[in-house]
């Protein structure tokens, strides 16, 4: 995958929240100024952005769904969810969050349907609740809540209360970002609250994001990470391994 490719989404998504600058872009991406650029420019012949002085802006009719980032960095998201796959590992309740690659794992979910016994899946996710409807080995619980057509998923007060009813053996998370220090972080406080619930229910935390998602750290709200959360992904330096191993966290590259 190029490096272009690799920072599309997380371009997309900083853009999504605002208008920042060229050099602000630079900084949460950890890249020179000249290759955001070559990005912006990329991206404004694919008609995404249009050019301001110093940054760029989302056209309205570009604005990120949820089939648009099912397509990027599609091979990884679905390699994220085979390893995510083997870590249920025996377990008979889990939530499966809103999110692309945690999409991925209910695909999966769907294909290995026959070795699956009696699987309790909650999820507020009405993209995995339509993947996973049909499926007699799955007894799945869809939460209540205001709709996000962005996310296809729900939040708020009513998601916050119906998720209290249940308690988990395991959770697969997403998030617009992930940061050792910080935790997860999305672009509202409600999607943040819901995942810290969550967390509060739940024996196992994991997290599912590709390599993109480790690079934006520009984000207004964040959830803060349990310590021996795993955190599953396509690639990972040592570095970027031993800073996490440093904060408690383990890190599982997908092959």
């Amino acid at each position: 995958m190029s490096g272009f490719n690799q920072r599309k989404d997380a371009l997309l998504r900083l853009l999504q929240i605002g208008a920042p600058t060229v050099q602000a872009l630079s900084a949460a991406l950890n890249v020179s100024v000249a290759t955001v650029r070559r990005d912006l420019a990329a991206l404004a012949e694919e008609g995404v952005i249009a050019r301001t002085y110093g940054g760029a802006t989302l056209l309205q009719r570009a604005e990120p769904t949820f089939d648009f980032r099912m397509r990027v960095a599609a091979a990884a998201k679905r390699r994220i969810a085979e390893a995510a796959f083997d870590a249920l590992d025996g377990a008979s309740t889990i939530f499966l969050d809103a999110g692309t690659t945690v999409g991925a794992l209910a695909e999966k979910l769907a294909l290995m349907q026959d070795s699956l016994n009696g699987l309790v899946v909650v999820t507020q996710s009405h993209r995995v609740a339509a993947i996973l409807a049909d499926i007699a080995s799955i007894e799945l619980f869809l939460l209540g809540g205001r709709y996000r057509a962005n996310s296809e998923g729900v939040f708020g007060p009513l998601a916050e209360r119906t998720i209290e009813a249940f308690r988990f053996e395991k959770i697969f998370l997403g998030a617009d970002s992930v940061s050792a220090e910080f935790g997860l972080g999305e672009t509202t406080l409600e999607q943040v609250r819901l995942k810290e619930i969550a967390m509060q229910r739940t024996q196992a935390t994991i997290v599912l994001a590709d390599a993109t998602k480790f690079q934006d750290q520009a984000l207004p709200f964040w959830a803060r990470l349990p310590e021996g959360a795993k955190l599953f992904t396509d690639e990972a330096s040592e570095q970027m391994r031993q800073r996490y191993r440093d904060a408690g966290f383990a890190i599982c590259t997908a092959q």
